[in-house]
């Protein structure tokens, strides 16, 4: 009983947000729907004002936030029961399970971290390479597996890097440890755009877009129309690294003696990696060059099920790796765009956001962008799709312009954000290693944006209509 007092009396942030949150569902609840607006749309919107609140707040646990729009929707007749629940079971959460196991096996065998000290130990003859060794590492391993998983798998290994380095002494030494840090959560964030495999944003807007307008974005699509930006900035952002924390030598040999000591250690491939690398080529493959005849979820669940009878992986991996409370959030997220769809609330908004923007594509896809790249600083890539997506839908169909572009542009700028922990989970995990400070991340951050958003432009401006994207 305390804590439920608590909860109506405490003044604490979180129980403030949570009595907003109750307050705002009850006056969506019984206040008439206003001019163009259904009842029905009201009352998504006032659920989605909710959820987001909690997703940005975190006052509940993402997951649970969720499982509170799930069952909201059926509750204040915004959809039926059955189809609530039953856009939980769309194909985006199952391709997203089915890469966790995969990253489980990958991570759970050592095969990430054997070539991560691999590829290291033959790029650590000289600060600038090693540099770019650390930055290519994360940008290659993030094409495959989620970016904060990388990052995770990876920050071991290069925090006995920077350690090594720090030993060195001198400040060159603690400089160089923290542009080692950057390049790798610089290298995961850009290469976890670079495919549907990098995070499960793209999935997720895949999945709104299929339901709401029945368009489909296939792998190669995906991989096709953000290529020129992810190969880009490979070079862009190794050059600023470079210029800012790689150009001074710094104990190098002693770096270069660590690695050796970490390739001594790993030992000869073993069966199991062996199988599991040929498992996640086979998948790949599959992805690339049989995406449009199979759905991407069926081959990512057919590869986990090859990983369990080759005996690859065990259950008790795949539970102590595979982030399940991110498949319930994005269940939850799924079932909110869809809401937001068929209730007419994302047209409604969308008049009355962007409205004049409708009217010229280019303008509207960049809009988008730079919204989803402002919101994702403060609140959950998922959150932002969920918000931006629907609205800009529906903008897209009013000019008679596909929802393709929209979805691809909103997916792509919600990853490619470096600025602060909240908004990129690579750039959170490397500032838990104590050894930078926010302006250390924050500058930097917003000088690579720059040419971020720079490269994003010419790339809608001039290369999506040439593959048919832009009209």
């Amino acid at each position: 009983m305390g804590g439920f007092y608590g909860f109506l009396w405490d003044s604490s942030w979180n129980a403030v947000v949570l009595q907003l949150c109750v307050l705002t569902l009850l006056i969506v609840a019984v206040l008439p729907a206003p001019a163009g607006l259904s009842t029905a749309g009201l009352r998504a919107l006032g659920i989605f004002v909710v959820a987001i609140a909690l997703w940005i707040t975190q006052a509940l646990p993402p997951a649970i936030t969720g499982l509170l729009a799930l069952a909201l929707l059926p509750l204040f007749g915004v959809l039926p029961s059955a189809d609530s629940f039953a856009l939980f079971g769309n194909s985006s959460v199952f391709f997203i399970l089915g890469v966790f196991i995969l990253a489980a096996a990958i991570m759970r065998t050592g095969l990430s971290r054997r070539v991560a000290i691999w590829l290291l130990a033959r790029l650590g003859h000289n600060p600038a390479l090693l540099l770019f060794g650390v930055f290519l590492l994360g940008w290659t391993f993030a094409l495959t597996m989620s970016e904060h998983a990388v990052a995770a798998a990876l920050l071991p290994v290069v925090l006995e890097l920077v350690r090594v380095a720090e030993k060195a002494g001198g400040e060159e030494a603690k400089r160089y440890g923290k542009g080692l840090l950057l390049s790798l959560a610089w290298g995961t964030i850009i290469g976890g755009t670079g495919t549907m495999l990098g995070g499960a944003r793209a999935p997720l807007a895949a999945a709104i877009l299929k339901k709401t307008t029945g368009e489909e974005i296939t792998f190669f699509d995906y991989t096709l129309a953000v290529a020129p930006v992810t190969l880009a900035l490979l070079p862009v952002g190794y050059l600023l690294l470079y210029l800012l924390w790689g150009r001074r030598a710094t104990g190098m040999r002693e770096l270069r003696a660590s690695l050796l000591e970490q390739v001594r250690t790993v030992g000869p491939f073993s069966a199991e990696e062996r199988g599991v690398a040929i498992v996640f080529v086979a998948t790949v493959f599959a992805w690339v060059f049989l995406g449009k005849e199979n759905d991407l979820a069926t081959i990512a669940i057919l590869s986990a099920v090859a990983l369990f009878v080759f005996r690859l992986v065990s259950w008790r991996d795949t539970e102590e790796y595979v982030n399940w409370g991110i498949l319930l959030m994005y269940g939850g997220a799924v079932a909110l765009g869809t809401a937001l769809s068929k209730s007419g609330a994302a047209a409604w908004a969308a008049q009355h956001i962007l409205g004049d923007a409708a009217n010229n594509p280019l303008l509207l896809i960049v809009l988008l962008g730079l919204l989803a790249s402002i919101l994702t600083e403060a609140m959950s890539n998922a959150a932002v799709v969920a918000l931006l997506l629907p609205v800009g839908i529906s903008l897209a169909d009013a000019t008679g312009m596909n929802g393709a572009p929209v979805a691809l542009i909103i997916a792509l700028a919600s990853g490619l954000d470096y600025c602060l922990p909240t908004g990129a989970p690579p750039v959170a995990i490397v500032f838990s290693s104590g050894r930078l400070d926010t302006k250390d991340v924050v500058y930097p951050g917003l000088i690579l944006l720059g040419f971020t958003w720079a490269l994003t432009y010419l790339t809608v401006r001039f290369y999506w209509p040439m593959i048919g994207l832009m009209p």
